[in-house]
């Protein structure tokens, strides 16, 4: 039985090995360029299939809704991509978009009407614009042939996104790179928010408890002596009467003293 196991074994890792060799030959350290171009491509799938979502059920522009519904199933397949991809080169991916990102979906989310097929059109526009670059530089420098593929398939997914999007008569090519306004806070003020909604309540409720404990404690001590709790004539009397037993006492201690000194006058009369 040994003698067959050894030979078992041997085969095994002579199968093994070149397996293990030929995977890590087939992912290649990522380039600067080619790591970009995946980032940009998974921050533009987190924010433009809700944006593609929200032409379809916001706007009644039938462009608009087209450009909407193509932007989110396209941007769904290059999801399934671009994770494939990580899990290939072990690449950790962002799980949140950018703050300007989600304040464009903010602003989207509080338009209506022609004002959304505007901001969508306008927004969108600009950051296909912005990603479009990154894609060629990637496609005309990468050395590995997957990510030679992705950015094909990435640049006639924009320029498809770019075409629709300015069919729909909505942009605005004067004022396409004009800075937006912030409509969501940064992530380091959401984190102070948090902070703070966290400790108030905590605050608050030590206050209360030591205002709780402090108030019992009162309650509990006596508020006086006994005779303070007396009426006022009550506790005049009291103290008349007191007043009058040490006169007493005084007087009780001095009779002695007083009948000797009269023994010796009555002595010296004699």
């Amino acid at each position: 039985m040994k003698r067959l196991l050894i030979p078992l074994v041997l085969a095994l890792f002579m199968v093994s090995v070149p397996a293990v060799a030929n995977a890590a030959q087939s992912a290649p350290p990522l380039s600067a360029i080619d790591t970009e171009l995946i980032i940009k491509v998974r921050m533009a799938n987190l924010w433009e299939m809700p944006a593609g979502q929200m032409a379809q059920e916001k706007s009644s522009n039938p462009r608009v809704q087209e450009a909407g519904k193509t932007m989110a199933s396209d941007h769904l397949m290059l999801q399934g991509v671009v994770e494939g991809l990580a899990a290939t080169y072990n690449l950790k991916l962002p799980t949140e978009p950018y703050d300007n990102q989600k304040s464009w979906l903010t602003e989207m989310a509080q338009a209506s009407g022609t004002q959304f097929d505007s901001v969508f059109a306008q927004r969108l526009r600009a950051a296909h614009g912005l990603i479009f670059p990154v894609i060629a530089k990637a496609r005309t420098s990468t050395s590995d042939p997957e990510i030679r593929k992705f950015a094909t398939t990435a640049n006639t997914i924009v320029n498809r996104h770019m075409t629709l999007l300015e069919a729909t008569g909505m942009v605005d090519f004067g004022t396409l790179n004009d800075p937006t306004p912030m409509m969501v806070m940064s992530d380091s003020d959401g984190l102070d928010m948090i902070v703070a909604l966290t400790l108030v309540p905590m605050v608050v409720a030590v206050a209360i408890f030591f205002l709780w404990f402090a108030t019992g404690r009162n309650r509990r001590r006596p508020d006086g002596p006994v005779w303070s709790q007396l009426p006022d004539d009550e506790d005049d009397r009291g103290s008349d009467r007191g007043d009058d037993r040490r006169s007493e006492r005084r007087a009780e201690r001095r009779e002695p003293e007083r009948r000797r000194g009269g023994s010796k006058l009555f002595a010296g009369d004699r």
